[in-house]
């Protein structure tokens, strides 16, 4: 009996121990493993405190002559416009088949005829008139003559009877001429009841029917000329001042108004057009000057045909089309251009001096688009950094990244 109670209590001891020693087991392989790890991982290399590069891109800068283009907006417009109205009053009897909006009819093509018959009637009483007129003319003038001789020579004839003779033939010649006049107003009518077109037009606008009764000045047809275009383009007037180009040495040009402006080529781009098709224009002359938004009203013109024969496969150049303009102005001689992001808003740049930062204050000529045009405070072939920086330290470190020659 004692045996068996001995037995039990060792039974927990035996139990705990066991449990000891599997964990002082787990401890030493997991302290072993952890020591293995480490032994395994790479130390990390030592940093070295030294200077940070600041990464740049830079070009190298020359000087250029620039020729200096001024752009403006504005909406191509039809030079030639012309309304039709008829001249005499009548019926339409006859139209153009293809009288429609938008359709291009022939120089001297029908476009409406006026019923003429009360024209022609006019015309042939009157040409029956005349022809007795003419003769009760002649016989009128012969008596005269025949009653003057009577009076001169033989003193048959009393004054009174010269005097009635006379009068009978000028009253024969009046009524001659005012038929004569009748007989040319008939014929100008009938001529006028025929409407042809003037020029190679489009039908901008119709309101004209078969059978319709139309009288002397009424519009009834509006064609345009879409052979010549030309846009109005409102300049800035400081910018027409600086860099629009006059002849000034012309001494055949009068110094009044804008007569000796030159007529510069222009480059004339649709902004609808992704494709950014270009066409050729000139400037033509100065159309206004506005005081109230201090701008300069200039006309460029544009041949259709010639544009058309460019580009025969592209969507014409037409009426509406909202287009912008280049117009080449006067040239910036030994310049500097340079990506408008270059160029900080004091008119600073930062250039590159052994592969240090250097500020440079420079005065800049104009400002156009994506670039911006220099005339002093650099020199040819200095480095300027492009990108774009915001207060950065001077002398720091740079990186060139890239070395470009100067945009073209």
């Amino acid at each position: 009996m004692e045996q068996q109670k001995i037995e039990k209590s060792k039974k927990p001891v035996m139990v705990v121990f066991i449990s000891i020693v599997i964990s002082i087991i787990v401890l030493l392989f997991g302290v072993t493993g952890m020591v293995m790890l480490a032994r395994l991982k790479t130390p990390p290399v030592e940093a070295k405190n030294g200077e940070r590069l600041l990464r740049v891109e830079a070009l190298q800068v020359e000087q250029k002559d620039v020729p200096i283009f001024i752009t403006g907006y504005g909406e191509v417009k039809v030079l030639k416009e012309v309304l039709i109205a008829p001249e005499v009053s009548g019926k339409i009897v006859a139209i153009h088949p293809r009288l429609e909006t938008g359709e291009i009819i022939r120089k001297g093509d029908l476009l409406f005829k006026i019923d003429p018959k009360d024209y022609i009637t006019v015309l042939k009483n009157s040409r029956k008139r005349l022809k007795i007129l003419k003769r009760s003319h002649e016989l009128a003038k012969k008596e005269y003559q025949r009653v003057l001789v009577l009076f001169e020579k033989n003193n048959v004839v009393a004054l009174a009877g010269l005097e009635s003779a006379e009068k009978t033939m000028l009253a024969a010649a009046d009524l001659e001429s005012q038929i004569a006049q009748v007989l040319e107003s008939a014929e100008t009518s009938l001529e006028r009841c025929e409407v042809r077109a003037p020029f190679n037009a489009r039908i901008k606008s119709v309101s004209l029917e078969k059978g319709q009764y139309v009288t002397p000045g009424q519009n009834v047809v509006t064609l345009a000329d879409d052979s010549v275009l030309e846009i109005q383009v409102p300049l800035d007037s400081r910018d027409a001042r600086k860099w629009l180009r006059f002849n000034e040495d012309d001494p055949n040009e009068s110094p009044t108004w804008f007569s000796n402006l030159e007529q510069v080529p222009c480059k004339i781009r649709w902004t609808e057009d992704n494709n950014e098709k270009i066409w050729d224009g000139r400037l033509h002359r100065v159309v206004k000057f506005d005081q109230q938004t201090r701008t300069l009203l200039v006309a460029v013109r544009f041949d259709a045909k010639a544009g058309l024969k460019k580009n025969p496969r592209s969507l014409p150049l037409v009426e509406g089309m909202f287009c912008s303009v280049k117009i080449l102005g006067r040239t910036l001689h030994n310049v500097f251009r340079l990506p408008r992001q270059a160029v900080s808003f004091e008119n600073m740049v930062y250039i590159a001096v052994d592969n240090r930062l250097k500020t440079l204050p420079v005065k800049v000529a104009r400002v156009d688009g994506e670039n911006a045009y220099i005339t002093d405070g650099l020199n040819a072939g200095d480095m300027v950094v492009t990108t774009r920086l915001i207060d950065p330290l001077e002398n720091t470190l740079l990186g060139i990244t890239n070395k470009k020659d100067g945009p073209s």
